[in-house]
């Protein structure tokens, strides 16, 4: 399972990169690990995350680029939502030790800063999340990270 995650995860990270001017890859520097955003247009995108090894999420984005005006950069808020998927270990009833698939939605609101210099982004976001499978139930997430746009 993890080969398969690694493998999709390289097939996205690399079709993200081959759009060129209009798309950004970068490091996040939390719990997602790994952050590839692709620009559709203007004001949506697709954002890639992994945290290397165990979960991958994308997500499809909505940006509001004149909703908060903080200073002369761009400061856009940005919502949107997405899939997550991945494993997790877990002991079964008789106490072995077993590897479950994760599969969840999850939504997405964020800000972003963009450097006015620099085609780099920093950004803050939040993600809960209900899972579908591998146990169920309902969490919270976030990311802090930069992204370095090319």
């Amino acid at each position: 399972m993890r080969k398969s995650l690694i493998s999709l995860f390289t097939v996205l990270l690399i079709a993200t990169a081959a759009f060129g001017q209009n798309s950004g890859i970068g490091i996040g520097l939390s719990t997602d690990g790994l952050t590839g955003k692709y620009w559709m247009n203007g004001t949506n995108a697709i954002a890639v995350h992994w945290n290397f090894g165990s979960a991958l999420a994308a997500d499809y984005l909505f940006d509001m680029p004149d909703l908060l005006k903080i200073t002369d950069n761009a400061t856009p808020v940005y919502y949107g939502a997405g899939m997550t998927l991945g494993t997790h270990t877990d002991l079964n009833d008789d106490l072995e030790e077993t590897t479950e698939f994760d599969l969840g939605v999850r939504g997405v609101i964020g800000i972003s800063y963009y450097l006015s210099s620099y085609p780099v982004d920093i950004f803050i976001e939040s993600t809960p999340t209900l899972k579908i499978l591998g146990g169920g139930g309902f969490s919270f997430g976030g990311g802090f990270g930069i992204r370095y746009f090319f």
